[in-house]
C-alpha cells in the first residue's frame, strides 16, 4: 500500500491522470495487474532505458514485484498452517510442540511432532490416531469418528484423562449415546483443602439454591447479562455475574482488583456436567474405570516407548507416520496376544 501511495504521488506530481485505489487488505491479483499496467506504460513512454539508470516508476514496479512474491509465499504458508500456529519446513504436516523430556527439563526447545493417541480395549490397541493439534480437547471427536468408521458403531464408554473434558466433548458424547467419563482440568484443584489463599477462587465459592455464587464474606453475585455462543458445534449459554458489594469489603484486595466489583462467568450446563463427572468418579465403578484406563492406556504407551525403545517417529508426512504407527500397534497387539496365549498354556 505504501508503494501504491508513492506511485500515485509521482503521477499527481507530474500531472498524469493515473491513480490506483488503496485497498484495505492487499490483494495479490490486484498487485500483479498494477505491475503489468505500469510495465506497459513504461514501454509506451520509452522509459525502459539501458545504461542510463532506472526510471522512478520502474524502481517502484520492481519493489511491487518483490512484495507480490512475498505475499504469494505467505499465502501458501497460511494454507499449509490451516488451524495450527506452526509447521516444520522439513515436514509441513508436523507441528512444533514441547516434547515431554523437554517439558520436564525446561529448556524451551520446540521440535516438530505429532499428537499420537491410541484407544485401548481389554489390553489391545483398538484404534490409533495422529493429529497436528497440540491440545487434546479437539482430538476426541475425530478420534471417535475414526473408531466408528473402522468398527461400524460408537464405543459404549470412553474414559479419558483431564485433557479431554470440555463442553463440546461432553455434548458430543451425549448426542452419540456414549457414556463419556471425561475428567476435566480443574478436577484435582476442586478437591484440594480450602485455605486463605484459594478460598476466593470461583471453584471454591458456595452457591445458593439458584446456582448463583456467594463470595466468602456472604455477598451474593448479581446477574449482569446472559450470552449464547454459537461458535462451536453445540450452542452454549453463559451467565455473567457481578458482585456490586466489593467497594466496602475489607477482603477486596485478596479477591479482586476490578473497580466495578468481582466478576464471574458460569456455564450452567457445563457445571451440571462437571457434577455428574464428580459423582461418577467418586463411585466404585468410576474409580475402577479410571484405574483401568491408567493401567491399559498408559501401560500401552509405556511398553512401546520404554520396553520396545520406540521413542520417535522415523517417517515424515502424515500418511507415512500413520502407516508407521499402525504397524507399531499391530506389532504391540501380536506380542500381547502371544504373551497371553503362552501364559494361558502354562497355567
Amino acid at each position: 500500500m505504501e508503494l501504491l501511495r508513492q506511485i500515485n504521488q509521482y503521477f499527481k506530481k507530474h500531472e498524469i491522470n493515473i491513480q490506483y485505489s488503496l485497498l484495505k487488505y492487499p490483494n495479490i491479483e490486484y498487485m500483479i495487474q498494477i505491475d503489468e499496467t505500469l510495465e506497459n506504460w513504461l514501454k509506451e513512454k520509452g522509459y525502459i532505458r539501458k545504461g542510463r539508470g532506472k526510471h522512478e516508476i520502474a524502481k517502484l514496479c520492481d519493489e511491487l514485484k518483490k512484495s507480490a512474491v512475498k505475499m504469494w509465499q505467505y499465502a501458501m504458508q497460511e494454507d499449509i498452517l490451516g488451524n495450527r500456529n506452526s509447521f516444520s519446513k522439513t515436514d509441513p504436516d508436523a507441528t512444533f510442540m514441547h516434547m515431554k523430556y523437554d517439558y520436564y527439563n525446561h529448556t524451551n526447545v520446540f521440535k516438530p511432532g505429532y499428537n499420537v493417541q491410541v484407544g485401548v480395549s481389554n489390553g489391545y490397541i483398538a484404534y490409533s490416531y495422529i493429529s497436528g493439534d497440540t491440545n487434546d480437547i479437539r482430538t476426541l471427536q475425530p478420534f471417535t469418528e475414526g473408531y466408528k468408521k473402522l468398527y461400524g458403531n460408537y464405543p459404549k464408554v470412553e474414559v479419558t484423562d483431564a485433557g479431554y473434558g470440555s463442553y463440546e466433548n461432553y455434548s458430543y458424547c451425549r448426542s452419540k449415546g456414549i457414556k463419556g467419563i471425561l475428567k476435566y482440568s480443574g478436577y484435582e484443584k476442586k478437591k484440594e483443602k480450602i485455605t486463605d489463599k484459594n478460598r476466593y477462587q470461583l471453584r471454591h465459592m458456595e452457591r445458593d439454591e439458584n446456582g448463583t455464587p456467594v463470595c466468602p464474606v456472604g455477598y451474593v453475585f448479581e446477574v449482569e447479562r446472559v450470552g449464547v455462543s454459537l461458535k462451536g458445534q453445540y450452542p452454549k449459554t453463559t451467565v455473567y455475574y457481578r458482585n456490586k458489594n466489593c467497594v466496602e469489603c475489607p477482603h477486596r484486595s485478596k479477591c479482586t482488583t476490578s473497580k466495578n466489583g468481582r466478576s464471574a462467568r458460569i456455564v450452567p450446563a457445563l457445571e451440571k456436567m462437571h457434577r455428574e463427572i464428580d459423582e461418577c468418579l467418586k463411585s466404585e465403578e468410576g474409580k475402577k474405570l479410571m484405574k483401568n484406563r491408567s493401567v491399559q492406556a498408559e501401560g500401552a504407551f509405556a511398553d512401546i516407548k520404554q520396553d520396545f525403545e520406540y521413542v520417535r517417529l522415523h517417517r515424515r508426512g502424515e500418511s507415512g507416520v500413520k502407516v508407521e504407527l499402525e504397524l507399531v500397534c499391530i506389532g504391540y497387539n501380536l506380542r500381547k496376544y502371544h504373551n497371553r496365549k503362552i501364559a494361558k498354556n502354562m497355567n
